[in-house]
């Protein structure tokens, strides 16, 4: 705890224990390939493709 407290730029949330990120690791997982067997509907979605960046900040 006291490392996270310490961090010059600590994580928003962080798991505390063993299995927590198995979980979502496998959960994530499962997320990922669903929406890349659905990319190509995806992307046909948008109509004329042209590329885009999405700024977004992971935390």
């Amino acid at each position: 705890m006291l490392k996270v407290i310490d961090a010059d730029h600590p994580p928003l949330r962080i798991f505390l224990g063993t299995e927590g990120m198995p979980v979502v690791r496998a959960a994530f997982a499962e997320r990922l390939a669903l929406w890349e067997a659905w990319e190509a509907t995806s992307n046909a979605a948008q109509g004329v493709s042209r590329k885009q960046t999405l700024d977004f900040a992971l935390g």
